[in-house]
């Protein structure tokens, strides 16, 4: 293991975390809204909603027992093939997590 990398523990903790955090915006985001919100606003929702599943929907397949080994690599991928919004939705939510993200974010990997 590399030597900055979190402990597998820690990366499988917060990888799990962060699609808890996904599945309960998605959720929000995909509830109806009252008739007084303008359309806009829910196509906004549901583009939202769109980009976080697209972000979150590998991961459950990173924590399968066969391939936690390559979780750190998993997530490498997903951070390196993210957009500039992407990566501001991880980023934000590790943070709010506590999850030590330098790793990925200041590794010199950081055009989106």
């Amino acid at each position: 293991m590399e030597s900055n990398l979190p402990s597998r523990a820690a990366m499988e903790a917060a990888t799990a975390d962060l699609l808890h955090l996904g599945f309960l915006e998605i959720r929000f985001l995909t509830a109806p809204l009252p008739e007084t919100h303008p359309i806009n606003a829910v196509a906004r929702r549901r583009e939202r909603a769109n980009l976080i599943a697209d972000i979150c929907h590998q991961l459950p397949g990173l924590l399968a027992p066969q391939r936690r080994d390559q979780l750190a690599d998993g997530l490498r991928s997903l951070w390196l093939t993210a957009s500039t919004t992407k990566r501001r939705w991880l980023r934000s939510r590790w943070d709010h997590l506590n999850y030590d993200h330098r790793w990925l974010t200041e590794a010199g990997i950081t055009e989106g």
